[in-house]
């Protein structure tokens, strides 16, 4: 059992003194005497303070003390912790296209029973229940991998932790490639309250790239074969002579603003690229085990765009292999070393809920208001108030 707020405790216990104190000062009507003569006494009633051995009027007290005890819980805020291990896991395992199987064997020597399980890939998603099953039918897939977004949900099941574990410690399995960074992914790291571990895996081993096939003019049956075996082929037939526009088209990261003018192609199929307005400049369609890339740019032959990197860059994007685009390399040492944190494992406080309330709360408070209803009979019965 913890608090939310123990500061309300401390309050209540300093008003529970004042109320002892006030306990230990009687105010009686002092002994008769006799006087001589009465007409100089103002009217009304004598009485005399004066400090006492013991506190006085009891029931009083105690209803009043009990009262101040069941306010002060009830606004500390009384949740129930623990009744499980005092140390819980979080444990991010990547399973996007940079990862193999042994992410799975790594996994199933540091998941202990009541572990949360954070699966990365591009769209991660924790685990709590079943975390078993779901180490045993853990496979890479072909999805790209995000540490960041893995990060943020590892936040949120730490939150769930919070219910039966004192601390909560962070261990991170995955390759750690590059194309899984992002500007965010380090100040997310940094911000983990506790303990952070790494467990580096094996890199997937990144495909063979295929020389793109590129056809400018109609595609015929050997375009077709080859793209049956396996080979990309990219359709990128020249556009009619036009006046080309300022245009820009934009590709995984790489974003080329130039002289450029549009064909219409069958949006049918993968997107590739987009034009800023958000229309297909480049559609990849499934043939065999390969694919046949339309490319709507058309690219001026006077100039010197094709020379310049971004153009470059931009041109190897969407002439590469089918499917999903090839991994980038290994992140350095220094990059994902600054993920690791020391020190002690999070305390599981720090990740609760700012809205979090007590289920005890309002019980507390009902029974406090029947302690200061009880104390009120008994002062009206007990004659004038203290």
């Amino acid at each position: 059992m913890t608090f939310l707020a123990p500061l309300w405790f401390a309050v209540a216990a300093v008003a529970a003194a004042g109320i002892v104190a006030l306990h230990l000062i009687t105010t009686r009507r002092p002994p008769a005497a006799p006087l001589p003569t009465a007409r100089f006494v103002p009217d009304g009633d004598a009485r005399a303070a004066s400090h006492a051995s013991r506190p006085t009027d009891v029931p009083l007290l105690l209803l009043r003390l009990l009262a101040l005890v069941l306010l002060g819980a009830a606004f500390a805020g009384p949740v129930s912790r623990g009744g499980g291990a005092s140390l819980a896991r979080v444990v991010i395992l990547d399973r996007s296209r940079s990862a193999l199987s042994d992410v799975r064997d790594s996994a199933q020597l540091i998941v202990r029973r009541g572990d949360a399980i954070v699966l990365a890939d591009s769209a991660p998603r924790s685990v709590r229940k079943g975390a078993t099953d779901s180490l045993r039918a853990l496979t890479p897939n072909l999805s790209a991998g995000s540490i960041s977004a893995a990060l943020v949900t590892a936040r949120r099941a730490a939150r769930e932790l919070t219910d039966r574990a004192d601390s909560v410690e962070l261990v991170i399995v995955s390759p750690f490639t590059r194309d899984e960074f992002d500007a965010a992914t380090v100040p997310l790291a940094a911000s983990w309250p506790g303990r952070v571990r790494i467990v580096r895996s094996q890199a997937a081993p990144i495909p063979v790239r295929v020389e793109p096939r590129i056809v400018s003019g109609a595609l015929s049956t050997a375009d077709s074969l080859a793209a049956r075996d396996g080979a990309a082929v990219v359709h990128w037939p020249p556009i009619a002579a036009r006046a080309p526009v300022a245009e820009g088209v934009w590709v995984r990261g790489t974003t080329l603003v130039a002289l450029l003018g549009r064909r219409t192609i069958d949006t049918t199929g993968r997107t590739i690229a987009r034009w800023a307005d958000g229309t297909p400049a480049v559609v990849e369609r499934s043939l065999g085990r390969g694919c046949v890339r339309e490319v709507g740019i058309g690219v001026p032959l006077a100039g010197d765009l094709t020379l310049r990197p971004t153009f470059v860059r931009f041109r190897t994007a969407i002439t590469g292999g089918c499917g999903v685009r090839a991994r980038d390399e290994a992140a350095s040492d220094s990059i994902v070393s600054s993920l690791v944190r020391g020190g002690a494992a999070a305390s599981a406080r720090l990740f609760a809920a700012d809205d979090e309330s007590s289920p005890l709360a309002p019980w507390l408070l009902g029974v406090a208001m029947l302690a200061l209803v009880a104390e009120w009979f008994v002062r009206r019965r007990s004659g004038p108030p203290v």
